[in-house]
Parts: C-alpha cells; sequence; structure tokens
C-alpha cells in the first residue's frame, strides 16, 4: 500500500459532472496554467467529461483530459471567483 505524504498540501474541492451529477469530494493537488491536477481516489469520469470543481470561493469549469491512476488532469475552460459576483448578486437580487 502507498502512502501520500503530501496530503497536508492538498486542499478539498467539491467536484460534479455535468450537466446534473452528484457532488463528490476530492483533493485539489495543483493548478499550472489551464490545467487542474486533481487527486480522484475512487472516483470514476469517463474521459472528455465536463467538470463543475469548486475550492473555496473558485469555481472552476472543465473537461477531463488525462487520467494516471487516481490522478487527473482537468483542461480548466472557464475560471470564476464567485467572491467577487456577491456585490452584483446583492443588487441583483
Amino acid at each position: 500500500m502507498e502512502y501520500d505524504t503530501c496530503m497536508s498540501e492538498r486542499r478539498g474541492v467539491k467536484l460534479r459532472r455535468l450537466p446534473d451529477g452528484p457532488v463528490q469530494d476530492a483533493f485539489e493537488i495543483g493548478l499550472a496554467g489551464c490545467f487542474l491536477e486533481l487527486d480522484l481516489a475512487g472516483l470514476e469520469f469517463p474521459l472528455g467529461a465536463l467538470l463543475e470543481v469548486q475550492q473555496g470561493s473558485m469555481l472552476y469549469l472543465g473537461e477531463l483530459r488525462e487520467r494516471h491512476g487516481a490522478t487527473a488532469l482537468v483542461h480548466v475552460e472557464h475560471m470564476l471567483d464567485r467572491s467577487k459576483l456577491k456585490p452584483i448578486q446583492e443588487v441583483w437580487g
């Protein structure tokens, strides 16, 4: 059995397959350019799946491009900081 000694550096994320998949827990490994690296241990998504990833106030929308064991690369198409939307939501209700 392998043990990951870097878990403390990973941040929990909420992951959902679009358009209407259930919300599931995963871990963010890192973001490099337009690729978000995730630990999807125990989760199954096919290559090409469209995903919504929520981490804190950030919302990422992208496509699952690569998978190597539990590690996956999501090509991020759209990224949104939801905290910046709060003033607009307050005005528009």
